[in-house]
């Protein structure tokens, strides 16, 4: 039901009486857990992902079905505040237990701080903010991912924090490039070419290759630009990255597979970019991935 109401709405004709009666089954059933298994009450309360909603639509609107996603995520978070607030008061201390113990409780923290975040309660920016400096990597994931979609100092300052604890640890720092390279700004683009050229990334290691661009291709409205920039910038960087590793250019371009789902507009981009790619000098391994993709 919660992914036939963001279909709907991102194809134009919100079904307002399921996104409320959505809302108010989530209500009940967040009374009826009473603060009590925690981790099913998570699943029922998180909001199918964008793969799993590229799927459901056709042709797919990746920048409709974000913008429905943070819509939906926002009006939960707006109408069930006081609720998912009286749930987080009852676990508090559970959230503290060592592993595997509390996991219900630390899952059920990320999905309450994201739809509070989305719903612009501005206390949880701090308490999110400050999870990135506890002992919990969970926890600390859990506050990041809330504020990554939040234009707001809090999101920066927790950017840094973390930045600074794991700069000297290369496979949590992909992590951290990972989330840069995926937070929506304006100028997304330019962080991501700038993320490229910083002293600690890597670009002979596959892993931080992937952290960058596979969160660039996650960016949804910078990635899917309608003047498709975000498909040239990437389709430049595989055939650079051909050069020095083909296998790895080889599964990056693979983010175009899907090129023929999409509304007209981003395919044709799609197109164009991967016809482009076609004719660059790329090794054996990645021009026959670009060809089968063509020829689909």
């Amino acid at each position: 039901l919660m992914r036939m109401a963001l279909i709907a709405r991102a194809s134009g004709s919100p079904n307002i009486q399921l996104e409320s009666n959505l809302n108010g089954a989530l209500s009940e059933l967040i009374k009826i857990f009473d603060g009590k298994n925690l981790a099913d009450l998570s699943i029922l309360l998180d909001l199918p992902g964008l793969p799993e909603l590229e799927l459901a639509q056709s042709p797919v609107d990746p920048i409709a079905l974000y913008k429905a996603r943070i819509f939906l995520a926002s009006f939960f978070g707006r109408n069930l505040v006081d609720q998912i607030r009286s749930v987080l008061i009852k676990t508090q201390d559970e959230c503290s237990l060592k592993w595997p113990d509390g996991q219900g409780a630390r899952k059920f923290k990320k999905i309450a701080w994201y739809l509070l975040a989305a719903g612009g309660d501005i206390d949880v920016r701090q308490e999110a903010m400050e999870a990135v400096k506890a002992d919990s990597m969970t926890l600390s994931r859990a506050g990041l991912d809330a504020l990554k979609s939040i234009n707001c100092k809090e999101r920066e300052m927790a950017m840094r924090t973390f930045y600074d604890l794991w700069r000297d640890h290369p496979v949590i720092l992909d992590t951290w490039f990972f989330l840069e390279a995926s937070t929506p700004r304006k100028d997304a683009l330019r962080r991501v070419q700038q993320l490229l050229q910083h002293p600690r990334f890597d670009s002979k290691a596959p892993n931080s290759l992937r952290a960058v661009l596979g969160g660039f291709s996650s960016n949804t409205k910078a990635f899917h630009s309608v003047d498709g920039s975000g498909y040239l910038f990437l389709a430049n960087q595989v055939v650079d990255i051909d050069k020095k590793n083909p296998i790895t250019a080889s599964r990056i371009v693979k983010v175009f597979s899907r090129w023929q789902s999409y509304k007209d507009l981003t395919k044709n981009n799609m197109f164009n970019t991967l016809l482009n790619l076609s004719k660059s000098a790329l090794s054996s391994n990645t021009s026959e991935v670009v060809q089968q993709m063509l020829l689909k």
